[in-house]
């Protein structure tokens, strides 16, 4: 396959869809520019808590895909939980992964599909599996049997074998049984996970200093008390290390077939301002869009932006989502009588509808924080 798309070209893209995670695009757009080279150790592991943007990275990459033609080979992705590949038993069927990849290139292609075609597209395939970590070989300290069982069962396809996918094909009216070798070294696998408590087992580590890792200690004047006080520079980006994983409960060979570990950083308030006000997904964004069609203009004031965004930076285990839980609280008793609220405006001929501080305020205590 021929295309001049570098890194960078792919980063670009991202950056356009994510907002405030710059240097985990970076790694993952090297990682889709490794797949579509067919360059070996593209897999990337991604961790963060629910709302920093996995999931938006993910859809994101797929769409980078379905926007650039001479890339039709590689769109077709699958993104599913990693404990639905096991049945109400325990047992493991990854299987499922081909399976489901293959519904999607039938539904793509028609049923018409050739052998050649499918093996091609599968083979090219971005499989995303979400809740990596709750595979772990334990759970509340005890061993959990069904999450070692996944780990092993994704060790061969990760690292890359032949898989043969048993299906059939249309031929003179009938349906023949075929078996079709997949090679899943071809495949790019981004995996992601809360992993929560890694944090902090990590941070009691360094602190501790129970393994030789040292904690860079900084000094401020507290003009107040007329003292140094001291600063604890922590950063699990910084202090993690790859036993950390195996001390989580992650398989170290199941860790080891991962060319990268991205760490999305908690979401600052400027971030979450951007993402609020220009995301394609924004709940502001379609708001304005519902809003539009009243003929009414919907706008926010710079206090409520800063209201809303530094809740939503306080809820770090839920983040970006925490947006939209606030702002649709809000926007909701406007929806279905916005011309009757009594709170749009005639300015320079156009309707609008500023939301405020005051508007806000009584849904954010509402919500506890």
């Amino acid at each position: 396959m021929t295309t001049k798309l570098q890194p960078t070209d792919i980063y670009a893209y991202l950056s356009q869809k994510v907002l405030g995670q710059e240097e985990v695009l970076k790694q993952i757009s090297v990682s889709v520019y490794k797949h579509i080279k067919g360059i070996k150790w593209s897999n990337i592991l991604l961790i963060g808590n629910s709302g920093t943007g996995k999931t938006t990275i993910m859809n994101s990459v797929f769409e980078f895909y379905l926007a650039h033609q001479e890339l039709a080979d590689y769109q077709t992705m699958l993104v599913m939980n990693a404990n639905s590949l096991t049945d109400e038993s325990g047992e493991v069927h990854i299987n499922r992964i081909f399976k489901n990849l293959e519904a999607d290139v039938r539904n793509r292609m028609g049923s018409g599909v050739s052998p050649r075609e499918l093996k091609t597209h599968i083979e090219n395939a971005t499989v995303c599996l979400d809740e990596i970590d709750k595979i772990s070989a334990k759970i509340s300290d005890r061993v959990n049997v069904t999450g070692i069982l996944i780990q092993q069962a994704l060790l061969t396809i990760l690292e890359g074998e032949i898989f043969y996918l048993e299906t059939t094909i249309s031929r003179d009216e009938k349906k023949l049984p075929i078996r079709i070798p997949i090679n899943t070294a071809k495949m790019l696998f981004i995996c992601g996970g809360a992993f929560e408590g890694l944090y902090d087992q990590v941070k009691y580590l360094v602190l501790s200093g129970k393994d030789g890792r040292g904690l860079k200690q900084t000094y401020t004047w507290d003009a107040d008390s007329k003292n140094l006080e001291k600063n604890t520079d922590f950063n699990l980006k910084k202090h993690m290390r790859i036993d950390d994983f195996f001390a989580y409960g992650m398989v170290p060979q199941f860790i080891s077939r991962f060319g990268a570990i991205a760490i999305l950083e908690n979401l600052g308030k400027d971030s979450l301002k951007k993402i609020l006000l220009n995301a394609v997904d924004s709940p502001f964004v379609n708001a304005k869009n519902y809003f539009k069609t009243f003929g009414i203009n919907l706008q926010i004031s710079e206090e409520a932006l800063e209201l809303i965004a530094g809740h939503a930076e306080k809820n770090t285990r839920i983040g970006a989502r925490s947006l939209r839980e606030s702002f649709n609280r809000v926007v909701s008793d406007f929806q279905f009588d916005p011309l009757g609220s009594g709170q749009v405006r005639q300015k320079g001929g156009k309707q609008i509808l500023v939301l405020k501080k005051d508007m806000l305020e009584p849904y954010i205590k509402t919500s506890g924080n």
